[in-house]
């Protein structure tokens, strides 16, 4: 039989063995990822965090002879645009709630998954958070979610926010 005392002490040792020093936030834009983007903020003022919010822009396949010559790199120059000025607005909209904390921003290309393994890696974060469900594509049907392929392959606690 489990005390209640007991349950607070347990409770309070939790607390002191996880104080996160380094949050990394996964954000796409989508639903989700915003829900994990304010709970990163929750956490990084509770835990004095430093937060690194990152967007990762993933290519989309590519047919020959569907854009002209210089097409693709049009439209990699909008799409890199549209995330620039996507996450200008999230901080700005934010200012009020990220005040007084240490917080950087990246937006890089490639695999979602990938890019924030090796940024946490990097970084070395101690959690990454990220939206249960982002922006999907097909291939995420069939090689699986950025939050599932994080969970089984990060170097650091993950939170998973619905």
């Amino acid at each position: 039989m489990l005390r209640r005392s007991t349950n607070q002490k347990v409770g309070r040792q939790l607390e002191t063995r996880m104080p996160f020093k380094r949050i990394l936030c996964g954000v796409d834009f989508s639903r989700d990822a915003l829900r994990a983007f304010r709970t990163a903020v929750a956490l990084a003022r509770q835990s004095k965090a430093a937060l690194h919010l990152l967007h990762v822009i993933e290519a989309q396949p590519v047919v020959p002879g569907w854009l002209p010559a210089n097409g693709l790199s049009e439209v990699t120059l909008m799409i890199e645009e549209k995330a620039t000025a996507a996450m200008q607005s999230l901080m700005k909209s934010s200012s009020r709630e990220l005040k007084g904390l240490k917080v950087t921003i990246e937006i890089n290309d490639g695999r979602a998954f990938v890019e924030i393994l090796n940024r946490a890696g990097e970084w070395k974060a101690d959690l990454i958070v990220v939206g249960a469900r982002g922006a999907s594509s097909v291939e995420e049907i069939v090689a699986g979610s950025t939050a599932e392929n994080l969970t089984r392959r990060a170097p650091c606690s993950v939170l998973i926010v619905r």
